[in-house]
């Protein structure tokens, strides 16, 4: 009798556990059965460079550069899933955006804080923008990637879970992520990028640089620029290809690999730590560093 009683009062417990936490959150195990789509467009006349800040989560947020065109556009592209489709049409409805201009300064934004919970929590929207070539920019998204493309001008990107691309910019650019690559291809001017558990790459860059990481491999291919460029992993090899007719200061260091290189190199070219310059005396130089990974130093194609 006890063991029926014992056993009845664990069953009992079980089934209590469990539509115990059904009633926390029923809509856990519904969610992605319906998604709502919603596309909201904007125009923006400007004269000058414009200025655009983009806002955003949960979604990707791309910005080109179009030859020949003088206002900023957008399209928004909102997403929203829940139980039913009725439910995800509601809370595609509910999201608030800002889509504002005051003067030159252009705000695009969808903030998570401003939405009520379930709209927050099931939303994405990604912003899809073209302007000028000539702008400034500052980006911030969260679980989205970033991408900019043929512009000229200040440009400032932030995000995380997600990667950021550059391609053919001029100017100086701040781009942070984490867990995601960060790629740079055909870029002039300062370059600061900095992720985690993600690789860097950058191919035809002529740039003062720095370029950190962790957990991800550097590839840089082209010129380097002044005094204080920096190339820093851990956990990743650095791979350097600079045209063989630059004069270029390099100091490297690793653990636990190598160092080598196939340009004629001067100066202290053994063990780990070099101190060493290519077609002396130096009018450019560069800090290569990091751990558990090789470096390489070699000729651009």
């Amino acid at each position: 009798m006890r063991r029926i009683l014992w056993g009845s009062l664990i069953l009992a417990a079980g089934l209590a556990m469990l539509f115990g936490l059904g009633a926390c959150d029923p809509e856990d195990f519904t969610a992605a059965r319906s998604e709502a789509t919603r596309v909201e467009t904007a125009t923006f006349a400007v004269t000058g460079v414009p200025v655009v800040s983009v806002e955003s989560s949960n979604g990707a947020v791309t910005v080109t550069g179009v030859p020949g065109q003088t206002d900023v556009r957008v399209i928004v592209t909102i997403r929203s899933r829940a139980g039913s489709q009725e439910a995800a049409d509601k809370r595609a409805a509910a999201v608030t955006l800002h889509l504002e201009q005051q003067g030159g300064r252009i705000l695009l934004a969808y903030r998570g804080s401003e939405q009520v919970d379930d709209v927050r929590r099931y939303t994405g929207v990604a912003f899809d923008v073209t302007g000028p070539t000539m702008l400034e920019a500052g980006v911030g998204t969260s679980n989205g990637a970033i991408s900019v493309t043929s512009a000229q001008g200040r440009i400032s990107l932030e995000t995380s879970n997600g990667e950021v691309t550059l391609t053919d910019i001029v100017g100086q650019v701040s781009a942070t992520t984490s867990n995601g690559r960060i790629t740079a291809e055909r870029c002039q001017g300062v370059l600061r990028l900095d992720t985690s558990n993600g690789a860097v790459s950058m191919t035809d860059v002529s740039a003062a640089l720095d370029a950190t990481t962790s957990n991800g491999a550097i590839h840089f291919s082209g010129s380097l620029i002044g005094d204080a460029n920096a190339l820093e992993t851990s956990n990743g090899a650095i791979v350097v290809a600079v045209p063989a007719a630059a004069s270029v200061e390099f100091t490297a260091r690793t653990s636990g690999a190598s160092i080598s290189s196939s340009l004629p190199l001067v100066g202290d070219t053994q063990g780990k730590e070099w101190l060493a310059t290519l077609n002396p005396p130096a009018t450019s130089r560069v800090t290569l560093r990091t751990s558990n990974g090789a470096i390489t130093i070699g000729s651009r194609p």
